[in-house]
């Protein structure tokens, strides 16, 4: 009988076998489809395999087609180099992120992460660290990237009798923001920057100690990662809703002069003119800030 997989563009396709190219690691095989090179990943699923063998396609728990270019063919590299316990480790890590994510993660995670962890097991041997300079907003911005982090260092720990240094889980932590956003080509630092300088600017207008634990606060923290990956992917919509707008005008001015900030900062940073729809849901979170409480 045959079974149902997803080619590129997610669609479903009637395939039961498909042939090996080449075994890159136990894990791993890389196949051609349709004159199209495919890297495949499942447990187990490279040992023993052999060129021109045919394999189920039911046995294959995820798909990578590399593009053409010179970072997907970076990416398998990186499976003649790294032992293959490494791609188990962050298969696993994956996981445990997409058990917390609404939104997919990009594929390129699967190989940007592994290399990281390879690296970062080289660097802990040799008792070398690395300290990333946002750890303190990445803690407070993040906190569901942080904690699957937190988990994914002990896993490497345990997996590979090592003792991993706490501040690599803010690293992993990037990795994870870089992946689950709409553009992958956009940094976690670039969007973690943008986040806390809104946050900064908010705390400054409003000129009054905020509960950050608050769910109000949570609420306007969710809002604003989201709206700083849409500045830094470029898909802020251009729309321009009046009745909302002046009414947020008229009786919150408060919050309303604090996105008008936020405004001018977005548009001397990334000249990027931010509609009336944008401002208006910015100053609805930003004066249940203004009014305190829960």
């Amino acid at each position: 009988m045959a079974r149902t997989w997803r080619n590129r563009d997610n669609q479903p396709q009637e395939q039961t076998v498909i042939t090996v190219k080449k075994s890159l690691n136990n894990s791993m095989l890389l196949v051609e489809n349709e004159q199209e090179e495919m890297v495949l990943f499942g447990k187990g699923l490279g040992f023993n395999a052999k060129p021109g063998m045919q394999i189920d396609i039911a046995h294959v728990e995820k798909v990578f087609i590399p593009i053409q270019d010179l970072k997907s063919r970076h990416f398998l590299s990186l499976t003649a180099t790294i032992p293959a316990a490494f791609f188990d480790v962050t298969h696993d890590i994956i996981q445990l992120a997409q058990q917390s994510y609404v939104k997919k993660l990009h594929s390129s995670l699967f190989f940007t992460l592994t290399e990281h962890l390879f690296f970062a097991a080289e660097r802990c041997k040799k008792e070398q660290s690395f300290v990333n300079k946002l750890g303190w907003e990445i803690k407070r911005y993040y906190q569901k990237e942080y904690e699957i982090a937190r988990q994914a260092s002990a896993m490497v720990s345990a997996r590979f009798d090592i003792s991993l240094p706490a501040d690599e889980a803010v690293n992993i932590a990037f990795h994870l923001i870089n992946a689950s956003g709409d553009n992958d080509t956009t940094t976690a630092h670039q969007q973690v920057e943008l986040v806390n300088r809104i946050a900064e600017i908010v705390r400054y207008k409003l000129n009054k100690i905020l509960d950050i634990d608050s769910v109000n606060y949570n609420r306007f923290i969710t809002h604003v990662r989201y709206f700083a990956e849409r500045i830094l992917s470029g898909k802020i919509a251009a729309s321009d809703t009046e009745d909302f707008y002046q009414e947020l005008l008229r009786h919150r001015p408060g919050a309303m002069a604090v996105s008008l900030s936020i405004r001018d900062y977005v548009h001397e940073k990334y000249a990027i003119a931010l509609p009336k729809d944008e401002l208006t849901w910015l100053s609805l979170h930003i004066s249940r800030l203004e009014d305190g409480g829960a």
